[in-house]
């Protein structure tokens, strides 16, 4: 028969005295409490964004804030980089706006990025037209996302850029229009400014918009970029100074020197008084003026009906508003141009403080512009 070999732990130990006998560290349960409610809060925080975003993104407009932490009246931060693609496009320009969101020590960052550059091609006017050059805006990119080979997702993709194509083509082209309008000349419009020979010669200017990143409120920055390109397409060829006619080809023009001007090109220094030459012989034009846009999205609160304007709605913003308020301002000018689309009607008093936010915007990204 066997004995039973004593135990090697006290009799009757508790959880506690096995932990003093077994020399432990001890933990302090007040630590633990608060370490595990603070990670609890942001478990539920996450668990809410996941299963109903809409709530997620509701409750912060509710307590007139935003998942992001800013007002709303107040855009991401924004910046403008010009000529990194010099000399191998006319004019380029870099726009990136970024904000961070974070949940107790979880970082989420948004990016809207956007790269514009343009060419210039030398043709002839159109007969109805005949001081004036043509814009043409190509728009491309993935945003971001990789869609890979899923057909729906490129579909839809490709109908945004249309959209987005369509509306950059129709403001630019819409400020000849208004300028001709106010003082029969083309005023500060850039078809005016592409003019060489009035009848026989003239720039067309291509702008290639490319969507590198999505992060929400692509109009703004596609446009900003478009601007900015813009700008530093200086300097435009000159007729009888970089081109010349040969009347033996029928009045066709001729570089001069294009190697020159291409050097010049490469090493030009934009500033204001050079956006405000003109290539042509009419130099008692306006100073080139550029036009900015600034989209808000309208929310409704369904407890009080009171109408929100949210500044510059992120991705994920977009999302769930009611409504999508773009105002397009001339920076010369400061002629606003209001485009509604939505559920939910708007009163003056909306329209009065879209356009009072619209006008501030303009003025921060016009002295960015003419710097």
């Amino acid at each position: 028969m066997e004995e039973s070999k004593p135990s090697p732990f006290p009799p009757s130990a508790s959880l506690s005295t096995l932990g003093e006998w077994l020399d432990l560290p001890t933990t302090t349960t007040t630590t633990t409490t608060i370490n595990s409610s603070s990670s609890s809060s942001s478990s539920n925080l996450l668990l809410l964004q996941s299963l109903d975003p809409q709530q997620y993104v509701h409750d912060f407009w509710k307590n007139r804030t935003r998942p992001d932490g800013r007002l709303f009246s107040q855009s991401r931060p924004c910046k403008v980089v010009t000529g990194m693609l010099r000399p191998h496009s006319a004019g380029s320009a870099l726009v990136t706006t970024t904000t961070t969101s974070t949940i107790n020590t979880t970082s989420t960052t948004t990016t809207t990025k956007v790269l514009a550059a343009t060419t210039l091609h030398i043709g002839q006017p159109s007969p109805d037209r005949p001081d004036r050059g043509d814009i043409v805006v190509h728009v491309t990119g993935s945003g971001g996302h990789n869609i890979g080979t899923d057909f729906l997702g490129n579909k839809q993709q490709q109908q945004n850029w249309d959209v987005l194509q369509a509306w950059l083509q129709r403001t630019l082209e819409e400020e000849e229009e208004q300028q001709v309008e106010e003082d029969g000349n083309g005023g500060c419009a850039i078809p005016s400014r592409l003019k060489l020979w009035t009848g026989k010669a003239a720039l067309r200017l291509v702008v290639t918009v490319h969507i590198l990143e999505d992060g929400g409120n692509i109009e703004d920055a596609a446009l900003l970029a478009c601007m900015a390109a813009w700008k530093d397409t200086t300097p435009l060829p000159q007729l009888g100074k970089d081109l010349v006619p040969v009347p033996e080809r029928g009045g066709a023009l001729f570089w001069k020197n294009h190697e020159a001007y291409l050097e010049k090109r490469a090493t030009a220094t934009i500033t204001t008084e050079d956006c405000n030459n003109n290539n042509n012989d009419n130099n008692d034009r306006p100073p080139r003026a550029f036009r900015v846009s600034l989209t808000m999205g309208v929310w409704r609160d369904p407890q009080d009906q009171t109408t929100h304007l949210l500044v510059d709605p992120s991705l994920h913003e977009k999302q769930f508003v009611d409504g999508t308020l773009t105002m397009v301002v001339d920076t010369s000018s400061g002629r606003l141009q209001p485009q509604y689309t939505g559920k939910v009607p708007l009163t003056a008093n909306d329209l009065a403080l879209a356009a009072k936010l619209s006008q501030a915007r303009a003025d921060e990204l016009a002295a960015i512009l003419l710097s």
